[in-house]
């Protein structure tokens, strides 16, 4: 996949889109492959204000990659959400 400006670019076009629609979601997910991207990454995040954000690194042989995730939903959000969802 390419995108004019690069992973970062791609990244914060969506951050700024989940910011949209932060209430619908129970997580947001994005694979990060360069380690380089984090900075810039975690920069946006702090910008649009999610309650929480994880980072999960994987790596298999020489290759690492992460997955950063966030939500804008509290505990308590969370929870209701569980509830209305499946019950």
């Amino acid at each position: 996949m390419w995108c004019p400006g690069g992973e970062v670019a791609f990244v914060k076009k969506m951050i700024k889109e989940s910011a949209v629609h932060g209430k619908k979601v129970f997580w947001f997910s994005t694979l990060v492959s360069k380690k380089e991207s984090l900075a810039a990454i975690y920069k946006a995040l702090k910008e649009v204000n999610p309650v929480r954000i994880e980072t999960i690194e994987m790596q298999q042989g020489q290759k690492v990659t992460r997955i950063v995730v966030w939500t804008f939903l509290s505990a308590d959000q969370q929870h209701a959400w569980k509830k209305r969802r499946f019950s």
